[in-house]
């Protein structure tokens, strides 16, 4: 049995030992030898889409025979205190909060993953009830990257709003109704109660029913003043300074190399959503797992076998025999990848379809949605999909094994199949490495398919250009002439795009992005091609 320890709560925190053994000193501590075990360690990685997860939790037994553990927390229970689970040695083998405790002559304590607050609580944002007198309550959104959402109001004129709950980085565009207007003021301020804030004016009051809608670059970095758009930089900033759990920067080295190229947009909005469900949301738009008991926070998945070996999986080392599962209902064939999410329209621009055709052949057509609400460009929404695919489309293989020992394995950690009664040989990254204490033992969990990767194509593509061809927004009709300003995704003219009226005449788009028609009105069918971008057929009301 290893004499390990249990450190709750800070300064003056409470050691629970195993009675008969010393435990490290923690200066100012409270020693208690009651601890009799130390339940399962659950580690599990957490793959948004792909392979979902409890939460990371461990429960405690104590010995209350004689009441030193009501006598300790009967009066202060230590829900929502921080803990620390450690070996005999002083590594520390899980870090949490407590999130409940029970008491009889066996006491228990359940620690949940997190840091300064359990990851099952609900993301603290604000609403416009902070504010006072207003009818309709609205949350005071956080924004990152370049978004386009509906600003909330400030005053009762209608002239006054505000556009995120912290200092943005600038505002791109300004739309009432979907018609561009120049009449605004952008500015960061203070609210009513000294929280720094994002302010829009506007000239002229909005209207009863009128639509408002903003294009922003949302927040900045704190030290730099760069705008937070890299994945790495949001994760981070998301949960250390708007979750209040924060984990070391070098926690995200890997996730920041491994995504360098990316550049996400997007609004953290709903407060009725768990902090680890708002994070499992804007991982599945990069195509990624994560852990707060992983050495490595977030890591893309599906991955490439690479890097070092943590454990080997061979008959000398397993203790026991591995399980191994294969389902029907994991296959997908076709995906369907839906992006670049407007806040302001409360749904996603674009989207595109991927198919595998020999799985298609081998498995019939099993389609599956996949929200990447976050992904701006199209060629990012692709190799997310083109990579997710090739790993859904082929039977995967669940293998479970208990891992001789305690080696310091970690979830996301490589191991090395080496079993006859495995079905997956080579290098493949652990999902799980949850540690038994008792049986001197580490659960480990693989997954990954069979076969080799297949042939992916791109079916069916929308186009950025769909949203923003309404209503106005960038049609003209003047004289018997439309004039259709083409935007790019960052909301920029887009020139040299083709575009061709009813099927009939074709024109060019200017420096400007505009083209005109002599066309009388009513409705009409423009499609648009531009390189870099899916051809669409836009319907145009003049």
């Amino acid at each position: 049995m290893i004499g390990e320890w249990v450190v709750v709560g800070e300064a003056p925190a409470t050691v629970l030992c195993r009675a008969g053994l010393s435990a490290p000193g923690v200066p100012g501590a409270l020693m208690l030898p009651v601890l009799t075990r130390v339940g399962q360690i659950r580690r599990p990685l957490s793959a948004p889409g792909l392979a979902g997860a409890e939460t990371a939790s461990v429960t405690i037994d104590l010995d209350n025979a004689g009441g030193a553990v009501t006598r300790r927390f009967g009066g202060r229970p230590p829900v929502r205190a921080v803990a620390r689970v450690m070996s005999a040695q002083g590594d520390e083998l899980f870090a949490g909060v407590v999130t409940s405790c029970s008491l009889s002559d066996v006491a228990s304590m359940t620690i949940e993953a997190g840091l300064r607050r359990p990851l099952t609580d609900t993301v603290p944002l604000r609403t416009s009830v902070v504010w006072g007198g207003y009818k309709d309550v609205r949350v005071l959104p956080v924004v990152y990257g370049a978004a386009r959402l509906s600003p909330v109001p400030y005053t009762p004129d209608g002239r006054v709003f505000v556009l995120a709950d912290h200092p943005v980085a600038g505002v791109d565009g300004v739309t009432r109704d979907d018609a561009p207007t120049s009449a605004w003021a952008f500015r960061n301020g203070v609210d009513s109660t000294g929280q720094a804030v994002a302010f829009l004016e506007l000239a002229t009051p909005l209207a009863e029913g009128e639509a408002l809608a903003v294009r922003l670059r949302g927040k900045r970095h704190a030290g730099t003043g760069r705008l937070l758009s890299a994945p790495a930089e949001i994760l981070h900033d998301l949960l250390a300074n708007v979750c209040g759990c924060p984990l070391p920067w070098p926690a995200f080295d890997r996730f920041r190399s491994e995504t360098a190229k990316l550049s996400l947009g997007g609004v953290i909005d709903d407060p009725g959503r768990s902090i680890r469900a708002t994070v499992d949301a804007f991982l599945m738009s990069v195509g990624a797992a994560w852990s707060a008991g992983a050495e490595d926070v977030a890591m893309r998945y599906p991955w490439p076998a690479s890097g070092r070996v943590a454990v080997t999986a061979s008959p000398r080392t397993v203790a026991g025999v591995p399980d191994a599962t294969c389902a029907h209902d994991d296959i997908v064939t076709v995906l369907r990848v839906v992006y670049d999410y407007d806040h302001a329209q409360g749904r996603p621009r674009r989207a595109m379809e991927l198919t595998a055709p020999e799985a298609i052949r081998d498995h019939g057509r099993i389609e599956r949605e996949w929200d990447a609400g976050w992904l701006r460009s199209p060629r990012d929404a692709q190799q997310l999909g083109e990579r997710v695919l090739a790993w859904m489309c082929r039977p995967r293989w669940h293998v479970r094994w208990m891992q001789a020992g305690l080696p310091s394995t970690r979830p996301g950690d490589l191991a090395r199949l080496d079993h006859p009664l495995m079905p997956l040989a080579g290098d493949h990254r652990l999902l799980a490495a949850d540690i038994d204490l008792d049986a001197l033992c580490v659960e480990c969990v693989a997954e990954a398919p069979v076969g080799d990767p297949p042939r992916i194509v791109t079916t069916a593509l929308s186009t950025a250009f769909e949203p923003l061809l309404q209503s106005g927004a960038t049609v003209e009709y003047r004289d018997g002439m439309a004039i259709l300003t083409i935007l790019d995704d960052a909301g920029q003219p887009l020139a040299s795009a083709k575009v061709t009226l009813d099927g009939d005449v074709t024109r060019i788009t200017d420096a400007a992005g505009r083209v005109s028609f002599k066309t009388a009105r009513g409705r009409h069918v423009a499609h648009v091609e531009a390189t870099g971008f899916a051809p669409m057929d836009v319907e145009v009301a003049l």
